[in-house]
């Protein structure tokens, strides 16, 4: 029988059940620099190349618990000087296995040795508790801790708390649609170390520490952050993307709406705006470009006449459904936003699996944007317990989270980073601002002049110059 090996192309090499040995020069494995005494091996008829048996047949790539979180690759012998990460010893002209994203090598004896695994709780090393209290740093999460029960890894010597060392090894969450892989040192997989923020919390993530990561787009967050409830899915679940199933991906003329029975006619032109008139979709004032009905009094905006049908919100585990005005009715046409935590009678989207509803205005929020009310650009924390800085009010258990500011400490909740910039109140001729300036020189900027009720001065609030 002839192979052709990958570590010795220039002949093909032939297997014999039994080596011919003189007594004299010793047969050595070119694969593990041991001797060739006895059982089949792979020889060259042309030249001094032999391999046993099972050097030859090695697996080209494998998993291995000491490096569990990529695929380790078969390499031949190589020019450089190289040590295995898991004994030390220096290989030069035997087979080793190497991660090259991590530059971790393996030579084969390590490799072949009996690792325990424990597969019943997903993790890859066979964690054993220490019944003792000390203090020690948990190499998992950094957090330092003195208790009883610390769980230290037979296989690495990693330590980490009983809580940590029970942690999946995978797991999928409503906020990324790829599954995430528990990585032990984040810095051996991210790719800038000095500035990385957990794209759950957005708070600063430290590299040297566990996390769990997705290779594909670069998403990663604490492993606190990750388990949280609310934020794991079950595995089977198919995550799809924002903006599936739109009725009409470009601005038609006219259109047939589902909440209307006429027909709608586009208007583009600002002059061609109605006063004091609102979107059906959204509650707010109608600006082009616009559908309105030629029959009767009804206005769309060009973007929520175009909106999806079906949509995945980030902090939610079930696929959300646009209903109209008269789909799911509290009172009187009235919805309740789990987001912002207000009654709108506009469209939302709502989720059949449980009691969950998001207004239009806030499901159509992006997740990272610039407010004007601050000077940087805010992202969507869905695990973050930050107060609002615009009410002070901290976000319910049930809120897709608030948006957060990862250079200063700032936050916004759905509500206050969703009301207009600008609004009419009917007894006063000017438009107010929504500000957080405060005019220190006036009396009355510290008290409301609808409810004559003194304000908080650290609260946003409207105002006309």
């Amino acid at each position: 029988m002839e192979v052709q090996h990958f570590s010795h192309e220039e002949h093909p090499l032939m297997l014999v059940e039994e080596l011919e040995n003189d007594g004299e020069n010793e047969v050595v494995c070119s694969g593990c620099e041991k001797s060739v005494s006895c059982g089949p091996a792979y020889k060259c008829s042309q030249c001094k190349f032999f391999l046993h048996k099972s050097c030859a047949e090695l697996p080209p790539e494998i998993q291995h618990p000491v490096h569990p979180n990529h695929t380790l690759l078969l390499q031949a012998p190589v020019s450089d000087d190289r040590y295995c990460d898991a004994c030390g010893r220096r290989f030069k002209s035997c087979f080793s296995y190497r991660c090259h994203s991590c530059n971790f090598d393996l030579d084969i004896e390590c490799v072949s040795a009996s690792l325990p695994t424990k597969p019943d709780d997903g993790h890859q090393h066979e964690f054993v508790p220490i019944f003792q209290q000390f203090h020690f740093t948990c190499e998992l999460c950094g957090e330092d801790r003195n208790i009883i029960g610390a769980q230290v890894c037979r296989i690495c010597q990693l330590l980490a708390d009983s809580l940590c060392a029970l942690k999946p090894s995978t797991i999928k969450i409503t906020a990324d649609r790829h599954l995430l892989t528990l990585i032990y040192s984040l810095g051996k997989v991210i790719k800038e170390h000095d500035n990385v923020f957990c794209k759950l919390c957005y708070k600063k993530l430290d590299p040297n520490y566990a996390g769990y990561y997705c290779q594909e787009c670069d998403f990663v967050a604490h492993l606190g952050c990750a388990l949280r409830p609310r934020q794991t899915i079950d595995s089977s679940i198919d995550l799809i993307e924002d903006g599936i199933d739109f009725e009409e991906k470009e601005e038609l003329e006219e259109l047939q709406h589902f909440d209307h029975e006429h027909k709608l006619i586009i208007s583009r032109n600002e002059v061609e705006v109605h006063d004091h008139k609102l979107c059906e979709g959204c509650i707010q004032s109608i600006s082009a470009p616009f559908y309105s009905c030629e029959q009767c009094d009804y206005f769309l905006h060009s973007k929520c006449a175009r909106l999806p049908l079906k949509k995945r919100y980030l902090s939610h585990p079930h696929l959300l459904t646009l209903s109209a005005r008269g789909e799911h009715i509290v009172d009187d046409h009235i919805v309740f936003c789990n987001a912002c935590n207000q009654h709108s009678h506009g469209f939302s989207y709502k989720c059949h699996n449980c009691d969950y509803s998001l207004d239009i205005r806030c499901s159509s929020i992006p997740k990272t944007f610039k407010h004007e009310g601050h000077q940087h650009s805010l992202f969507l924390a869905v695990s973050s317990v930050e107060r609002c800085n615009a009410c002070d009010k901290s976000v319910s258990w049930l809120s897709p989270g608030l948006f957060v500011c990862t250079k200063c400490n700032f936050a916004l909740d759905f509500k206050c980073a969703t009301l207009p910039l600008k609004a009419k109140y009917e007894y006063h001729p000017h438009l107010l601002s929504f500000t957080h300036t405060i005019a220190k020189n006036d009396s009355e900027e510290y008290y409301c002049l609808i409810c004559e009720e003194e304000r908080n001065s650290d609260h946003w609030f409207y105002y006309c110059a």
